[in-house]
């Protein structure tokens, strides 16, 4: 019964996983760091894995075959130790704020990243890295203080770029939206980890317990 209940959450890393893998499909023009993406990758792949494997040792529980419980229960426990990795690698990723911050200001100085700002900014409803004062200050010579995609409202003549506040532009950082879904990475990780953890605990007290 435990081996059944714990390969219902194999899952959650590949949704996970799939979703963070997207986003960086978005992002990585802005950020050139593959410690995220490695992450993202390790926790699908592993959340694969498990799905498959896991009806390994729900076989092996009902007919009670040891070989494929002590095959399952090796398995689990190399998933179990990369999908921590995996897990702790997002958080480091996090860990690494100010020189993801840096890189991300520099490129919104560079014309070539404007069209993929664009993007994040209207796909992930946020405004310059911390707020929307990051473009007022680099755009000081400009009519407009921030781009269109940091508007809310779609007006054709986009008073908020000449006038942005709190109200009328996306009043969050998209650094912090990017943040969000590292420590998301990184938790799920280590959480279907323990499971995994819980999981070879069972087996193993099944495996003893068939003679």
């Amino acid at each position: 019964t435990e081996i059944y209940t714990l390969s219902l959450h194999d899952a959650l890393p590949i949704f996970i996983g799939s979703i963070s893998i997207y986003d960086q499909t978005v992002f990585e023009d802005l950020i050139e760091d593959g410690l995220y993406q490695s992450a993202s990758f390790v926790v699908l792949g592993v959340g694969i894995c498990l799905t498959i494997f896991a009806f390994l040792g729900c076989y092996g529980a009902l007919k009670e075959v040891k070989c494929f419980l002590i095959m399952y229960i090796i398995v689990l426990l190399i998933f179990f130790v990369v999908l921590l990795i995996g897990g702790l690698l997002a958080f480091v990723f996090t860990a690494k704020g100010e020189y993801v911050e840096q890189h991300l200001k520099d490129t919104l100085d560079d014309l070539t990243k404007r069209e993929t700002w664009d993007v994040v900014q209207q796909m992930f409803e946020c405004c310059g890295v911390q707020n929307w004062k990051d473009w007022d200050l680099l755009l000081t010579r400009a009519m407009d203080r921030v781009p269109a995609s940091c508007c809310r409202s779609r007006e054709p003549e986009y008073s908020c770029q000449r006038y942005p506040t709190a109200l009328n532009t996306w009043d969050e950082g998209c650094l912090t939206k990017f943040r969000r879904g590292a420590h998301l990475v990184g938790a799920v990780g280590v959480v279907v980890a323990l499971m995994s953890l819980l999981g070879l605990i069972f087996s193993f007290c099944l495996f003893k317990s068939i003679k």
